[in-house]
């Protein structure tokens, strides 16, 4: 499940460019690479875990030759003033900063939408959740921020848009997706419960085959 997706689709540029300036593994790099864009760090990139290069693909490039990048990504373990500056410089056309699940207080996500706004972004927000018994994460909702009252900071990713175009196009397909992906994460539920339910039978059966009282059939 990722809501990079809407942004993957919505994006119409011959030769989209993604720049991450952290990650949180392989597969979240990879779908872009997949869908053809063009994917690059730069020299302070620092994945949550360790990512090769060479299996996404992606290239390491020097800050000064980026230009306007289609999306700049981070995590918000990551974000830095220094991050917020180089966001400023680049003007790319999607900030995509992930915040969801983070363990990180809510005053430092509610800092990151805010500083995100200063730069003249729409602000973008999807909400993910696991409240269900196992805990499965799911996409709930993407929506813009405002209408997200009051925020779930610690639940939210945010997609921050330089074009309110495209954050219409990114609003119409995540709505698409976000329903697409809650049918699958209730599918993921019932397996589970399914699952879960067996496993009790098999256990019971087995218990029941042992104890002294069992009698096989002749």
């Amino acid at each position: 499940m990722s809501d990079d997706i809407p942004l993957i689709f919505a994006e119409e540029t011959p030769t989209p460019t993604a720049v991450f300036l952290s990650a949180s593994g392989l597969s979240q790099m990879q779908q872009f690479a997949t869908a053809g864009w063009a994917v690059a760090v730069t020299a302070g990139f620092a994945p949550l875990r360790p990512i090769t290069l060479a299996e996404v693909p992606a290239q390491a490039v020097d800050e000064a030759v980026i230009i306007s990048p289609t999306l700049v990504s981070c995590e918000a373990q990551s974000w830095s003033a220094e991050n917020l500056a180089r966001i400023a410089t680049w003007r790319p056309r999607i900030v995509k900063v992930n915040c969801a699940f983070s363990e990180l207080e809510p005053a430092h996500l509610e800092r990151i939408a805010k500083d995100l706004a200063g730069l003249r972004l729409t602000v973008l927000a999807a909400h993910w959740r696991d409240d269900n018994t196992f805990r499965i994460r799911s996409l709930n909702r993407i929506d813009r921020l405002e209408a997200l009252q009051p925020p779930e900071w610690p639940r939210l990713n945010f997609i921050a848009c330089a074009d309110d175009a495209n954050a219409r196009m990114i609003l119409k397909i995540g709505r698409l997706h976000a329903g697409q992906e809650q049918r699958i994460a209730q599918l993921r539920v019932s397996e589970q419960v399914r699952g879960e339910h067996i496993a009790r039978l098999e256990a019971s059966l087995i218990s029941a085959q042992q104890s002294p009282y069992f009698k096989r059939p002749s």
